[in-house]
């Protein structure tokens, strides 16, 4: 596959997925300490290497399916489109979340220097982020990524710094530590099953946009699979060498009053006390910048997913408007961005202030984790599907349960159970209104696709006759066989005759010796409400088509659908179950998308007829 010039290389795209994860290190062991106590860098480093299991199953997934959508892809092609919905509406929740919190938090990280900033001030500023990156995204995600590359690099490389610096600080105040505090390891003085649970659920926190990269593997450098490996190793290496270090630096190091006063800025009173307030002004402007980063991560996601829900009829498809003819500079989906932004700055004006934040954040843990989940149940059941021909076993798990035709991969499947047992525990363990939050999210969401399928599409449905007739041995017949071979021809415009002729001769040398129908097939992007091409294309087949070819044993199909092709063939295998489709001409540049597009969705072969 040629490497398009906009591709994100594995560098681009770790700054692009890292930029999220790198943010659990301000957040993480604060929210595990009230529970968990002084073993909270014990559940960090569990999660740190839980993530080598979770690059495995991705790494298959997208073996299995190598497009954007992540989990809703994987959904779509194991259990189908309503299931997928479902999945699609949970990402969506998701992305919108990590946008709002995300950008609010680094806010909030700006303005801790100074307690003379109000909710609002803090909701102004956090506006910032999300209309700069949806500008830029809106230009091509390309351009973003490189810029939010450098803020991550940036990061990691001061939490190294921070990380040696803090073990030099460590080894030469050893004696001021006050290891007495260590006698309690956890804050009620025992391990019981539950503090142990809840703090294998909430460390998953810190792996929070582990997910996008596949929402942009179209994007990626070929080949896009040695990409996501190097981008995931990359990303778990770093995330790996820093959290769980800084994680016991803070517990270590800080007095257990500064601790417990300090459980939502652990990382700045470190700085602080082992670097001065120069060590601290660096600390917050890296902390604002990296979350503020985290809001192009969720932007490129949303892209990824939104442009192929809109391919598949899911969105409107007016979202994936390009204008890129008309002004060069715009490569990027403008209508998406900026839907993405209008959105999530009114999530950010809804939820400003600390209970809405903590409330939101809690909706962005569960979503994430479903969002995991649903990918990890989509990668077991594609296994039990055919393969397609050019998946590369290497990415494929070895280690399987087989039972009968039945084939259960290990990791993915190990990895779904871990993550539902942590989205038990953080369901639970949410405030109602957390949960309220989420389902209203995501009845809205799925409401509004729900409108857009059955409100706009499903009531165009087509309620002409279609016609259905018979040659050779069928012709006369009443009731014309159903279990005959199918094929469809997709024929629109003037050549519609001379294609079908085309379609017959190659259907009978290359793929059907005996009887078959031929469903000639039309797409109706603009309704015809007077029917004109409908009794043209009727009119050719039982006129000029039929004639020829009336000592053949042909059933001759004319069926037009309203919506776009994609759309069309969809809804067309729902009643006739076809595995080839004939288009004709050639395929151009412009084209392929549009043909790996219904490949992808529908599971068919694509023939041209020049």
């Amino acid at each position: 596959m040629e490497t398009h010039k906009t591709s994100l290389n594995w560098v681009i795209a770790s700054g692009v997925v890292g930029a999220d994860i790198g943010t659990s290190v301000f957040y993480g062991t604060g929210i595990l300490y009230p529970k968990v106590g002084f073993l909270a860098p014990f559940f960090v480093l569990f999660c740190c290497m839980m993530m080598w299991l979770f690059k495995r199953t991705y790494e298959e997934g997208l073996a299995l399916s190598p497009y954007n959508g992540g989990a809703y892809s994987m959904i779509l092609r194991s259990l189908g489109r309503q299931a997928a919905v479902l999945a699609g509406a949970m990402t969506m929740v998701s992305y919108l979340a990590t946008a709002a919190v995300s950008a609010l938090s680094g806010a909030y990280y700006l303005t801790s220097l100074s307690n003379n900033f109000s909710d609002g001030t803090v909701a102004l500023i956090a506006f910032f982020p999300i209309i700069f990156f949806g500008l830029l995204n809106a230009r091509g995600i390309k351009e973003p990524a490189k810029l939010v590359t450098v803020i991550a690099g940036f990061h990691f490389l001061l939490l190294i710094v921070i990380a040696i610096w803090g073990s030099i600080y460590l080894v030469g105040h050893w004696e001021q530590i006050d290891f007495n505090k260590f006698a309690q390891l956890t804050p009620s003085g025992e391990l019981s099953f539950a503090i142990v649970m809840y703090g294998f659920a909430a460390a998953f926190l810190g792996i929070t946009g582990f997910e996008s990269a596949a929402q942009i593997v179209e994007e990626l450098e070929a080949p896009q699979l040695e990409t996501i490996r190097k981008l995931y190793t990359t990303v778990i290496i770093l995330v790996t060498l820093t959290a769980p270090a800084i994680s016991l630096l803070c517990l270590v190091i800080l007095t257990q009053n500064e601790i417990e006063q300090n459980l939502s800025s652990l990382l700045s009173s470190l700085s602080l006390k082992i670097g001065g307030r120069a060590l601290l002004y660096i600390i917050v402007v890296d902390a604002t910048l990296t979350l503020f980063a985290a809001v192009n991560t969720a932007y490129v996601g949303f892209i990824g997913l939104s442009t192929t829900m809109s391919k598949q009829g899911n969105l409107p498809r007016f979202f994936i408007q390009r204008f890129a003819h008309k002004y060069p500079s715009i490569q990027g989906y403008p209508l998406i961005a900026v839907m993405f932004m209008m959105v999530s700055l009114l999530m950010c004006a809804f939820v400003a202030g600390a209970e809405g934040l903590n409330t939101l954040a809690k909706v962005y843990e569960i979503a994430f984790l479903g969002v995991m989940i649903s990918f990890c149940i989509g990668v077991v059941l594609l296994r039990n599907r055919q393969i397609r021909k050019d998946t590369p076993t290497r990415f494929l798990s070895e280690w399987v349960l087989s039972r009968k035709e039945k084939v259960i991969p290990l990791i993915p499947f190990i990895s779904g159970v871990i993550l539902f047992l942590a989205q038990v525990i953080l369901l639970f363990s949410a405030s109602l209104g957390a949960r309220s939050l989420l389902l209203q999210l995501l009845a809205l969401i799925i409401i509004m696709m729900a409108f857009y399928r059955w409100g706009v599409l499903e009531q165009r449905l087509e309620k002409r006759n279609d016609l259905r007739l018979g040659t050779g041995k069928f012709s006369g017949k009443r009731e014309l066989p159903d279990d005959l071979p199918k094929f469809v021809l997709c024929a629109g415009g003037t050549g519609a005759r001379r294609l079908i002729h085309a379609a017959i001769r190659r259907i009978k040398a290359e793929f059907c010796k005996g009887s078959f129908e031929l469903v000639v097939f039309h797409a109706e992007v603009t309704p015809d409400y007077e029917g004109f091409f409908h009794e043209l294309l009727q009119r050719v087949v039982s006129q000029q088509i039929a004639p020829v070819h009336q000592s053949d044993d042909l059933v001759l199909t004319v069926k037009i659908l309203p919506g776009d092709l994609v759309e069309g063939l969809q809804t067309l295998k729902k009643s006739v179950l076809y595995n080839s489709v004939f288009l004709g001409g050639s395929p151009d540049k412009n084209s392929s998308e549009l043909i790996e597009t219904i490949k992808h969705d529908l599971e068919i072969d694509i023939y041209y007829l020049d």
